[in-house]
């Protein structure tokens, strides 16, 4: 034997451990050299992934130089650096192990099996080696099973699984990806900055490494813009979790190396195979923690459950007995027909420690006029002491008692509502229209149960927080057959007991049972009050009748009462005083019995019957015994008490005879003033143009020779004597009686433009701007028309009078519902009110000349000849004068 193995192993360990150069290589290589006698021996091992032999011992220069495999096996010599080499492989079983690289030619018959004996032993000592590595990884993934058993949570596996893999198999990078629909989310990495990436699934990287079967990639030529490396070699191994439903990849990122010496720098098959192994265990882990985790999740449900059934038979046995308190606080109220006492009992019942135990009750009245709550009481303890105070007592008190309803209705007794907290909401006044809760409780009948969520979701309640000091609470209806007559707010603001469900469940029968007990106490007590009322309105409408017949018969005028037929039912002392008739002889007689001026009284009572109008007549003359009388007579109509069924009609019959005597007397009088008034007035209108006369008549005497002052004086002469023609017809128009009117149809548009053109001339003189308008070209009306003509004519020339130079004037036409309305304005200034009242008064007038009747014959035209109405309107730049004449019925649209 050439060799020592041992030496050999050695060597091959030490180049594997440290790398080369190496020292005990170094010297294995001169001792060769020395015993084939040359200069130099140069080592190469050949590297099967890359296909290359990589010298590793020999001459210093050479070290680490890599020579292709082809290149050796075509020629047996080869040039390095400029010098020859000659080249012997290393080979066992027809696998290149190596070569030896020598500076000169050696008998290679001499030397076979000397080369033969080194390659046997370095291959085992190499394979030996590897086999070694291979068993301590093997142990390794053995340890990770330990390390798996360990974990206690899967976000914990998946760290230590990357972790030893990441010790198992060096990398630059490890990560393991999860494809969450077509993509890809890395979900735990080393190094750590890839966790959480998004790796598209259409990227070049996913379409080539997320395979579906294990593998080594080498050499690959894919872009991995996430990792930032040029990728070498990769390992890829799929794998399921979670019942086959998530779908897993570990990837291993080129391939790293220590301090020594590999001849495989790519990733290898037995690294595959390790991967591969370690996923299935991770796998296994994984599955067992999922199963320990539903286990135990399992087992706390079996738990959770155990505790929610003991504390629903607790509650279940809470909500029987406060299912009983119900029943007794119902009893306990209807045991009683005083309301305030009711009252009492439902809110000891709701806070009492021995029936529901509310800390607070709070009771709100709906009071149905304003339509709002008014506060009336607020039971319950002031403070978290008077809460433990309150239940002691209450227990020790109830235990004296062994029925429940005698305890409730003893307590009610004894109960005072003017206790501290009552005091702030007696009175007051809560609107429930507005409030959100309070309108939901008292127009929908809803118990509303408030806690911190719905005041976050809905917004705080205006007034009721700040003044119950608490976030929970729930306001109860208190519902009657047809309204609601109350809310009761309950909280517990000291003990901070929650409010449950089955709490609103049991406030939902006292909402029922409550309302109804307190409506029924209500109605009892109305009906109670009410049976006493009768008995005195019984007394009062005896009296009343007593005292009204008393009124009836010592009224000042005659009262007469007819029933639906006409036929007298009453008749008072007056009316026996002034028709001379009892009322015996008269009830059950109709009125024409007193004579034929009578029937029309009677047809204007079957008028009233139908109509159900008052009528009024004034002034109405009736003879007497051979005596003029008259009366104001009102006939009304007679209903029931309430104004629904009519019974007739009643007459009065008021004497005013001696009123309208001194009526006619004092029309007389004024009449004889006003005939002294017109009189003066009549001298001095006529004494101007008589003087005038006079004065020219004298001057036409003297000048009668001179032609031109002849004819200018018979002129002014012939004028004044119209004028006292004009002022003689104006006295005697208005001195006249009513005269017979010629009534006739006519569009007054037509006579409208009629009056335009006699005053065109004089409109163009001061330059007036002239408007006419209407609703419509055809406008009749049924009247005078000479006599409404005159009044256009009178208007108009006042207007063009009063409109200064420049100004303007404009009539308007209208249509109304029953009139037709004529307004002639003119540009001015506006009249003031102290002549405004006087505008239509006879003789008044604001002009020099002139005898004031103008405007009051045209009033007497327009509302005593026509039955219209005439006026003025003042407005801000001048002045309308507007009068309405009534249409003819078939004329009306």
């Amino acid at each position: 034997m050439f060799f020592s193995p041992k030496v050999v192993y050695e060597c091959v360990s030490d180049l594997f451990e440290k790398g080369f150069p190496n020292e005990k290589l170094q010297l294995l290589v001169e001792e060769i050299a020395k015993n084939f006698g040359v200069n130099f021996v140069n080592l190469a091992i050949y590297e099967e992934n890359r296909n290359v032999l990589r010298i590793i011992a020999g001459e210093e220069n050479l070290i680490s130089k890599k020579i292709e495999k082809e290149l050796l096996e075509n020629s047996r010599n080869v040039i390095i650096d400029g010098k020859r080499y000659f080249v012997y492989l290393l080979e066992f079983e027809e696998n290149i192990v190596g070569a030896f690289l020598i500076d000169s030619e050696i008998e290679y018959k001499k030397y076979k099996e000397y080369l033969e004996e080194f390659s046997n032993l370095l291959y085992h000592s190499y394979n030996l080696f590897m086999t070694k590595k291979r068993m301590q990884r093997m142990e390794k993934l053995l340890e990770m099973t330990d390390v798996f058993g360990n974990v206690v949570s899967i976000d914990d596996l998946f760290v230590q699984f990357v972790k030893l893999m990441f010790d198992h198999i060096k990398s630059e990078v490890i990560f393991i990806a999860r494809k969450e629909n077509e993509d890809y989310v890395v979900v735990q990495s080393i190094p750590e900055d890839f966790k959480g990436t998004f790796i598209p699934g259409f990227s070049d990287f996913s379409l080539n490494v997320f395979l579906e079967m294990p593998k080594i990639i080498l050499k690959p030529k894919i872009e991995s813009n996430f990792l930032n490396i040029k990728l070498k070699s990769l390992i890829t191994v799929p794998f399921m979790l979670n019942d086959e439903k998530e779908k897993y990849w570990i990837v291993f990122v080129n391939k790293t190396h220590g301090s020594g010496y590999i001849p495989e720098k790519s990733f290898e098959s037995f690294d595959l195979e390790i991967a591969v192994d370690a996923v299935k265990r991770f796998s296994l882990a994984y599955s067992r923690l999922l199963y320990f985790q539903k286990l135990k999740n399992e087992i706390d449900k079996l738990k959770s459950l155990k505790i929610e059934h003991e504390k629903l038979i607790e509650n279940q046995k809470e909500q029987l007995r406060k299912m009983n308190m119900v029943h007794y606080i119902s009893q306990a109220m209807r045991s009683s027909y005083d309301p305030k006492e009711v009252l009492k009992i439902l809110l000891i019942g709701l806070t009492s420690g021995r029936t529901l135990g509310f800390n607070r009750a709070l009771l709100l009245l709906k009071d149905d006029e304003k339509e709002v709550l008014v506060g009336k009481a607020w039971l319950g303890p002031a403070n978290d002491e008077e809460v433990i105070n309150e239940w002691k007592e209450a227990n020790q008190r109830a235990m004296r008692y062994g029925d429940v309803v005698q305890y409730l209705r003893e307590e009610s007794m004894s109960l005072t509502l003017d206790n501290e907290l009552t005091q702030k909401i007696l009175n007051k006044i809560f609107p429930y229209k507005s409030h959100r809760f309070l309108e939901r409780a008292v127009v929908r009948r809803k118990i509303v149960h408030v806690n911190k969520r719905v005041i976050y979701e809905t917004g705080t309640p205006d007034f009721l927080l700040p003044l119950l000091e608490t976030d929970e609470f729930v306001i109860v209806p208190l519902i009657g057959k047809t309204d609601t007559i109350g809310v009761v707010i309950l909280d517990n603001k000291f003990s901070r007991h929650p409010i449950t469900a089955t709490d609103i469940e049991i406030l939902r029968i006292i909402s029922d049972s409550a309302g109804l007990a307190i409506e029924n106490a209500i109605n009892y007590a109305e009906l109670k009050e009410k049976t006493l009322n009768l008995e005195k309105q019984k007394y009062v409408i005896e009296y009343l009748k007593d005292f009204s017949e008393l009124i009836l018969q010592n009224l000042s005028a005659a009262i007469v009462v007819l029933d639906k037929e006409g036929k007298i039912s009453e008749w008072n002392r007056k009316a026996e005083k002034y028709f001379k008739i009892t009322k015996e002889q008269i009830i059950g007689k109709k009125l024409e019995t007193l004579g034929n001026q009578f029937v029309e009284i009677e047809n204007l009572s079957f008028q009233v019957l139908k109509e159900k109008k008052e009528i009024k007549l004034r002034d109405y003359k009736i003879h007497l015994l051979n005596q003029e009388r008259f009366f104001d007579v009102s006939i009304s109509p007679l209903w029931d008490s309430e104004r629904i069924i009519l019974r007739g009609t009643i007459i009065t019959f008021e004497d005013v005879t001696e009123r309208v005597f001194l009526e006619r007397e004092r029309k007389k009088q004024e009449k004889l003033a006003a005939l002294g008034e017109m009189s003066a007035r009549v001298v001095h209108e006529l004494r101007n143009p008589i003087s005038v006369l006079g004065g020219f008549v004298k001057r036409l005497e003297k000048y009668s020779d001179d032609e031109n002052k002849r004819k200018r004086y018979l002129k002014i002469i012939s004028d004044e004597i119209l004028r006292l023609e004009n002022i003689v017809s104006e006295i005697l128009e208005f001195s006249r009686d009513r005269r017979v009117l010629n009534y006739e149809e006519f569009n007054i548009n037509e006579l409208i433009s009629e009056v335009f053109l006699l005053h065109e001339d004089k409109i163009r003189l001061k330059n007036i701007l002239f408007e006419f308008k209407t609703d419509s070209e055809k406008m009749e009306v049924y009247a005078d028309k000479s006599r409404i003509k005159q009044v256009l004519i009178n208007l108009l020339q006042n207007a063009i009078d009063e409109t200064p130079e420049g100004g303007k004037i404009e009539i308007r036409v209208r249509r109304e519902l029953k009139t037709i309305k004529v307004e002639i304005w003119n540009e001015g200034t506006p009249i003031p009110n102290e002549i405004l009242e006087k505008m239509f008064t006879p003789f008044f007038t604001t002009k020099v000349h002139g005898t004031g009747l103008g405007l009051s014959i045209c009033k007497k035209i327009i509302e005593e000849e026509h039955g219209g109405k005439i006026w003025v309107e003042p407005r801000e730049n001048g002045n309308a004068f507007i009068f309405e004449l009534p249409i003819k019925e078939n004329e009306e649209v």
